[in-house]
């Protein structure tokens, strides 16, 4: 009898046990990491049985290594460059010498080169069936090689120093949050990343070649699917604004500034890349498409409590010219952020496209007459991504274009990442109270090393890049072609000299294999245009000149 019970018990466990198998083997997770060969890469990793007890937990671990390195010739754009200059475009210093007003100075250094290493980790802890906990981090998260820190090198901490100085953290949690599933559909609650479409208004990062952390949001969501489709509700902390440290923990020291996303998507999309590229070998048509509406607002904005008045008092210390900023009186907002993108396969043809636009009023600004006025947002930007494979995996042809709305201030595309509060003008005579210029997301690459490289985020113009995709093997491709990107207005551009900015002709070549390896380089040379020249103080235009970028990676995704 005994020896029954213990032969049934044997033959259940081996029966669960590779009905577990079977189903794992089905839902095993696909990593996200956009590799330069496919921009997805379809790795699985073998999953790591660990037993605490009871349930038993499954953990699984997905990332990728990367290692890069960066040449660049000329990216102060000859002193044009608004973040590589000791001081702002079309501005003055004094001379420390003389005491008298001279034109701004700009760092001269022409060669400019570092290298950089990456570990990102994304481990998947799946407690039961229908729970998982997900995480990502960052070791050595983008970490220039020689040096880990922000500080000089002077005769107190080293001049030829031996060791990295840890002074910034080298591993960095990106993203935290647990997924429940429902009879409804996937719960999700924590920090998780998020992208959208195409990726130029959000955009997680998830690329090797990539040196930015990728947009990730604190947010509660929720997904039913129905039929193909998914609809997706959410609700976003977007910011608290002042923390306070309170006993041994940081607390919201106000509810006046917090601020607020709730959104609701719509998408039908095949979420297994290796289904979906093995229907477009086979000639399938396959559509997908998805519709985003987020309404996002915000009572006031941070700043210094004020006990006269039991209220907060914006920081005006910190705004470096009152005069073109819009957040003093009241940095209260209330935005809408609507998207939509669009995936075409038909054949060797594929078409992708995202259109974005967002709406509403994002605080107050005192004009010269000393009244009050609301600050509108009015911005619109569209992508597209266009391949024909002529000789599939042999030849393809590829266009992206995209177009971002301009502005009524002037030179905002050189304005482009840390001072959108010049993109109005604060003048009584002709008050310009809307920001107009759409901003692409810096982690969107279009083959730009002026804007994905220099400049930050493409914004107030048109861009178009057609290169060609030559396969020599499977593994290995060679990617050619020019980009030409130019502003809408005149006025938009660095120093309002011209429309276009630069033509920019590039060679790539990427190796890519079914075990994870990738390695790869790009050259990419810019021949600039009026649209990045400057007036000096004395009159003169200032012109860029001819500018060059290397980047060599080595990576291994698993």
């Amino acid at each position: 009898m005994l020896k029954l019970i213990v032969t049934l018990f044997f033959i259940t466990a081996c029966l669960n046990l590779a009905a577990e198998n079977e189903k794992n083997e089905g839902e095993m997770l696909t990593p996200s990491f956009r590799s330069a060969e496919d921009d997805i890469a379809t790795h699985s990793s073998p999953m790591m049985k660990v037993e605490e007890g009871k349930p038993i937990k499954y953990f699984e671990l997905y990332g990728f290594f990367t290692f890069g390195f960066k040449y660049t010739n000329n990216m102060t754009l000859n002193g044009n460059n608004p973040y590589l200059t000791e001081t702002p475009i079309r501005k003055t210093e004094i001379d420390e010498v003389s005491g008298e007003t001279v034109p701004a100075s700009s760092s001269r250094e022409k060669n400019l080169s570092w290298a950089w290493l990456k570990l990102h980790l994304e481990p998947v802890i799946n407690v039961a069936e229908s729970l998982q906990i997900h995480t990502k981090m960052s070791l050595f998260g983008n970490t220039v090689m020689g040096g880990d820190n922000y500080i000089p090198d002077t005769r107190t901490n080293g001049l030829l120093r031996d060791a990295q100085l840890k002074t910034s953290g080298n591993i960095v949690f990106e993203g935290l949050w647990g997924t429940i599933d429902t009879p409804l559909g996937e719960l999700k609650i924590g920090r998780m990343p998020y992208h959208w479409g195409l990726g130029i208004l959000y955009n997680d990062g998830n690329s090797i070649l990539n040196q930015g952390t990728g947009d990730y949001l604190d947010r509660i969501q929720f997904t039913i699917p129905v039929a193909r489709f998914k609809i997706v509700p959410a609700f976003d902390f977007a910011s608290s604004g002042l923390l306070k440290k309170y006993q041994d923990h940081f607390i919201s020291s106000s509810q006046k500034d917090n601020g607020f996303n709730i959104g609701l998507s719509f998408m039908m999309k095949e979420d297994d890349p290796m289904l979906l590229e093995s229907k477009i070998l086979n000639e399938e048509t396959v559509f997908e498409f998805g519709a985003m509406f987020m309404f996002s607002w915000k009572s006031r904005g941070s700043g210094e409590w004020n006990e006269t008045t039991s209220d907060i008092d914006p920081v005006e210390s910190n705004i470096i010219d009152p005069s073109k900023t819009y957040a003093y009186t009241s940095q209260s907002g209330k935005l809408w952020r609507l998207g939509g993108w669009f995936n075409l396969y038909h054949r060797n043809f594929s078409l992708k496209t995202e259109l974005a636009f967002i709406t509403g009023n994002i605080g107050k600004m005192i004009l010269d007459d000393g009244n009050e006025a609301k600050v509108k947002a009015e911005m619109v930007g569209a992508a597209i991504e266009a391949e024909y494979r002529f000789i599939p995996r042999k030849f393809h042809l590829s266009l992206f274009t995209g177009i971002a709305s301009p502005d009524e201030a002037q030179f905002v595309q050189g304005d482009s990442w840390n001072l959108p509060g010049n993109s109005i003008n604060t003048s009584a005579t002709g008050s310009d109270t809307k920001v107009q210029n759409f901003r692409f997301h810096k982690d969107y690459n279009f083959n730009s090393t002026l804007w994905n490289e220099f400049l930050g985020r493409f914004t107030a113009g048109y861009y178009a890049s057609l290169f060609g995709t030559i396969y020599i093997i499977d593994e290995f491709k060679i990617d050619t072609g020019v980009t030409y990107s130019m502003a809408l207005k005149k006025d938009n551009s660095l120093g309002g000299e011209g429309l276009v900015n630069a033509i920019e002709p590039f060679l790539g070549l990427d190796y890519s294999n079914k075990s994870g390896l990738r390695l790869g380089t790009k050259y990419q040379l810019g021949i600039p245009s009026g649209g990045l020249s400057v007036v000096d103080i004395d009159g003169s235009v200032r012109s860029a000149r001819v500018y060059h970028f290397l980047n060599i990676y080595a990576g291994i995704v698993f």
